[in-house]
């Protein structure tokens, strides 16, 4: 046999060998659901997305496979795709309570995103008032993890800088040098954006916060000076009270073993932790964003760090701030069918 010949009959081999291991190799649109089912639950969404797109070729109707590359289409960022893929899926045939559920989800989660939805969407039919009216194909319960926006868009940006914060006068710590330290830190490690280190931050005119918001030529003339894209700052009051008093708790009776309830006196503090963020664009200095953020949290005893709680608070708000120009995921469960 000639060396080509030889060649061209081993590569052959090699090629059966591999669609054979294959489970998902073919057409079949039973297979290349429940191949793209377990890969969906291992959060390989683009081969899930291939496997259902060759079983969209062959049936192009089927309610189940349009569920899944709807499914798809949401852990990929395309919430727009799959809101008509989901249309589909529920005037394919018989409904089915699977796919309603994830209709219905995804509606909810991305009209939650979207302030103002695009009325040219199409809407999706009406949950039918029985549980189910088709049970065809097994479905699996699948995490996906939803890509959110940031609220403003930096992709033409480059450059933050967080500035001085107005702060009430307090003897527990440092307040400005801290939020702005905590912000610094938490761009750094999540934005796209780079982190300008100023230090000191740039000290901001006393005034009031709505004049502050409102001061675009200060803004302006800050972005100039240090070249930063995008500015923060804001307002900041930190306290801590004493949250002491009688309360109901429980205790195991040494004579009894009996776990009961009495009324003591309990010696705690409270933490109170309340910012205003405002983010400005350093060429206008117009104001781009403003967000409101409260947290409180009772300590037992009377000698507590208050840096240790200013830190257990501003970690409550990282996400939220950080959501403005960063995009987040948030998990959420949605049904695929793996045949």
């Amino acid at each position: 046999m000639h060396g080509p010949l030889r060649l061209l009959i081993a590569a052959s081999c090699i090629v059966f060998a591999a669609r054979a291991a294959d489970p998902a190799s073919g057409r079949d649109v039973t297979s290349l659901l429940a191949f793209g089912a377990e890969m969906a639950a291992k959060g390989n969404w683009r081969e899930a997305q291939y496997r259902w797109t060759l079983a969209a070729a062959n049936e192009p109707d089927n309610p189940r496979v349009l569920n899944n590359l709807a499914v798809g289409a949401e852990a990929m960022g395309e919430p727009d795709k799959a809101r008509d893929l989901y249309a589909r899926a529920l005037a394919a045939g018989e409904r089915d309570a699977r796919i309603e559920k994830n209709a219905t989800r995804a509606q909810r989660f991305w009209e939650s995103v979207r302030k103002n939805p695009d009325g040219r969407r199409p809407a999706l039919p009406e949950p039918s008032s029985k549980e189910t009216r088709s049970r065809r194909g097994e479905a699996v319960e699948v995490t996906v993890s939803l890509p959110l926006p940031p609220k403003l868009d930096v992709s033409s940006r480059s450059s933050l800088l967080v500035a001085s914060f107005l702060v009430n006068d307090s003897e527990l710590l440092d307040l400005n040098r801290e939020i702005v330290r905590f912000l610094r830190t938490e761009f750094r490690k999540n934005s796209p954006l780079r982190v300008l280190d100023v230090t000191p931050a740039p000290a901001i005119p006393e005034q009031s916060l709505d004049d502050l918001a409102a001061n675009a030529p200060f803004w302006r003339q800050l972005g100039r000076e240090h070249g930063a894209d995008l500015l923060v700052s804001g307002a900041l009051r930190y306290t801590r009270s004493d949250a002491s008093g009688f309360k109901d708790v429980d205790y195991v009776d040494d004579r009894t073993g009996q776990k009961i309830k009495q009324t003591r006196f309990v010696e705690q503090e409270r933490f109170q932790f309340e910012v205003d963020v405002l983010f400005f664009a350093g060429g206008s200095g117009e104001l781009l964003h403003r967000d409101r953020f409260r947290r409180d949290a009772v300590y037992g005893g009377l000698s507590n760090d208050p840096i240790t709680a200013f830190y257990d608070l501003s970690a409550t708000i990282a996400g939220d701030v950080l959501s403005v120009i960063a995009q987040r995921e948030r998990p959420d469960v949605r049904y695929v069918f793996k045949g």
